[in-house]
């Protein structure tokens, strides 16, 4: 770089001395203009003077007069012809200065770039074999940027290697470029489709994205993976996790208790796994947790029931009257069944799992407010216990009066 900044240095040097020499030349013609005006003036005050003075004849003058144009007029056109008047010189020097440097800077450029790929080139088993054997996450900026860059022209030259292509991939991932990751990823899986270890951190890294598109295509490539090695760990753990996102319970419950197999007691990763599947299993009791309602009208209010009116069945606890679970429906006819769970909450941390007892209640709104006011119909509240698949029935037997 420093050699490229003296050659541009020399060649503005240059530039500078081609302007000072045609400025001067310029300078040097009009000086040779001044004095030959001044001579003509001279030579024509003389012959002002001869014709006043000394008796010059106007034939004489006149004739004297043209001949002294005429000299005058020859000699700047010799001045003119000598040297002509034209920017050119003056441009055309920083014009090459400027094509020149961009030309420099170019080659010098493009030298500097290429022998920065063959240096990572060169360094790549050395940095591969420092950078893998370390966290990733620790390891220089610089030295995985060399070689990330090393890997790219070993692939630019051996575009079929696999291996290859899921290193740069994880790589890319360290860096922060995930679009470039996804991009070598599926070239590596395209080159090798069975390739285990490509399949599981592919995996990983679509679920890294959240996406539900990424994730049901980490789904199938663990499926993939598994089908070639039924007890891989990353590939048991990261499809439980796959399974308790959807809240697929049993598939989550499958894949930890597979995978709790192939750890030791003692391991940390064991105890994890552990919490894991007790969490899932807690979950899927949990989901078992229902509650089927049905509800119907007794005849003596049938006749009380209003136009577009909205039928509310909920459930609480006996203390609390915040409802776990809530159905809201138009009414159309009776009797009418609904099955009540987790799904219908109404905060997350306020469930019919969370509850002992089951309060449940029903009633018609004459609009859309749950809230009781005069006029809406409702039923006597059932208590029961609480546990899965649990039934209840109530009857809409009261109207509400002010």
């Amino acid at each position: 770089m420093t050699s490229l900044i003296i050659v541009m240095l020399l060649m503005l040097l240059v530039a500078v001395v081609f302007i000072l020499l045609a400025t001067g030349k310029q300078r040097r013609i009009l000086k040779r203009q001044d004095e030959n005006k001044r001579w003509y003036e001279q030579r024509l005050t003389e012959l002002e003077e001869e014709r006043s003075l000394h008796g010059l004849s106007d034939e004489e003058y006149e004739y004297s007069k043209q001949e002294l144009d005429k000299t005058f007029v020859n000699d700047s056109k010799d001045i003119e012809e000598t040297i002509e008047w034209r920017p050119a010189p003056v441009v055309l020097p920083a014009v090459i200065v400027v094509i020149i440097s961009v030309a420099l800077y170019w080659s010098f450029g493009s030298w500097q770039l290429q022998e920065q790929a063959a240096d990572a080139r060169e360094r790549l088993p050395e940095l591969g074999k420092k950078l893998l054997s370390e966290q990733t996450q620790a390891a220089d900026p610089e030295e995985l940027n060399l070689f990330a860059l090393g890997l790219r022209q070993k692939l630019m030259s051996d575009p079929n290697d696999a291996i290859a292509w899921w290193i740069y991939a994880g790589l890319m991932v360290d860096i922060g470029a995930p679009e470039e990751a996804d991009e070598a990823f599926q070239k590596s899986l395209d080159l090798e489709p069975e390739r285990l270890n490509t399949l599981v951190s592919y995996s990983r890294f679509l679920l890294m994205s959240g996406s539900a598109q990424n994730k049901a295509k980490a789904a199938n490539l663990l499926a993939r993976a598994l089908k070639l090695n039924p007890a891989n760990i990353e590939a048991l753990s990261l499809l439980g996790f796959v399974a308790y996102e959807q809240q697929d319970w049993e598939q989550a419950i499958q894949a930890w208790a597979l995978l709790q197999e192939q750890l030791s007691p003692d391991s940390e990763r064991y105890v994890a796994v552990q919490n894991a599947l007790a969490d899932a299993k807690q979950q899927q009791a949990n989901a078992g947790m229902t509650l089927t309602v049905t509800v119907n009208i007794d005849n003596a209010v049938q006749e009380f029931l209003p136009e577009g009116a909205t039928l509310f069945v909920y459930v609480t606890g006996n203390d609390a009257p915040m409802p776990a679970a809530v159905v809201r429906e138009p009414v159309e006819g009776f009797p009418v069944t609904y099955t009540l769970s987790n799904a219908n909450a109404m905060l997350p941390d306020h469930k019919l799992s969370d509850l002992d007892e089951w309060t449940v209640r029903a009633r018609i709104s004459q609009d859309e407010n749950i809230e009781a006011e005069a006029g809406d119909l409702e039923a006597p509240t059932v208590t029961i216990k609480a546990k899965a698949n649990q039934t209840a029935t109530v009857t809409l037997s009261t109207q509400i009066q002010e």
